[in-house]
């Protein structure tokens, strides 16, 4: 299994807003282009938005995304497969799905899409790779206000979205993990990800080896030679230079003492001999 954690943002469409996204497409692995599709009018504003992206996140893998496929029925066909179609080919776009955030249709096929997107355009950018079976990604959904850019980022996160929808204002971000069976990911994306790790491994720096305390190092030294532990400490408290060096200062020391000792005790006896 491979683990995704996907970090994923919502823009607000409104251009009052359009000052955030200079720094909010950067890092960017993958995009939902979203649009409406009972409003025509926000289908005709992906020419817009996929100009946009192009020159501030470059040539990412972006995925036509047609929302709110339940009124489909009530409102009929506002936007033809035929226009569709046209427009996937005129940007070169990888992929349409139709999603409903209000019923949940498709919605986890959108990011499952989107994450196996950004596996195959895998960098890997800083931070995206945390080990060679877990990937993390920004995903951006971009198109204009009201197509349902929040519900299906909150639908995908919850399972459900609230009813009490509310406009989004600046920006919306969640997170979510969730994992692909590396079996089922395209041959082509598995190649990807090995090139991508040898990589990662070139430049991620060598992790320092953990510190062996020195007790621990004196009993893999005592179990190389079949000795007692604690002769091994004997032997290291012995073979250590400047603790050598301690021991005879000390026991030159007790030597000066023990002279001056049995010295004065003799000087003492002398003189008691010549007292009346």
């Amino acid at each position: 299994m491979v683990k995704i954690t996907l970090s994923l943002w919502d823009i607000a469409g409104q251009e009052r807003f359009g000052f955030f996204k200079t720094d909010f497409y950067r890092g960017v692995a993958a995009v939902g282009l979203v649009f409406d599709l009972a409003r025509p009018d926000t289908f005709e504003k992906i020419d817009e938005y996929f100009k946009e992206i192009r020159e501030r996140s470059g040539n990412i893998p972006i995925v036509l995304v047609g929302n709110k496929s339940d009124l489909k029925e009530s409102v009929g066909e506002t936007i033809t497969r035929q226009e569709i179609v046209e427009k996937m080919n005129q940007y070169d776009l990888l992929e349409y799905i139709e999603t409903s955030a209000k019923n949940q249709h498709k919605v986890k096929e959108l990011f499952n899409k989107l994450a196996s997107c950004a596996l195959l355009d895998l960098k890997p950018r800083l931070g995206e790779v945390v080990n060679k079976r877990h990937f993390r990604f920004k995903v951006l959904l971009a198109g204009t206000a009201a197509v349902g850019k929040s519900s299906l980022i909150e639908g995908f996160v919850n399972q459900a979205i609230d009813e009490d929808y509310k406009l989004t204002v600046g920006l919306d971000f969640m997170t979510r993990e969730f994992q692909l069976p590396y079996e089922e990911l395209p041959a082509e994306v598995q190649l990807i990800i090995k090139q991508a790790l040898k990589k990662y491994k070139k430049y991620k720096k060598p992790i320092e080896k953990e510190a062996i305390p020195p007790i621990q190092k004196l009993k893999k030294k005592a179990a190389k030679k079949s000795i007692p532990f604690e002769a091994s400490l004997q032997e290291a408290s012995t073979s250590n230079p400047s603790k050598r060096h301690k021991q005879k200062v000390l026991t030159h020391r007790y030597t000066i003492i023990s002279v001056i000792i049995v010295a004065s005790v003799i000087l003492i006896l002398t003189l008691l001999q010549f007292l009346p």
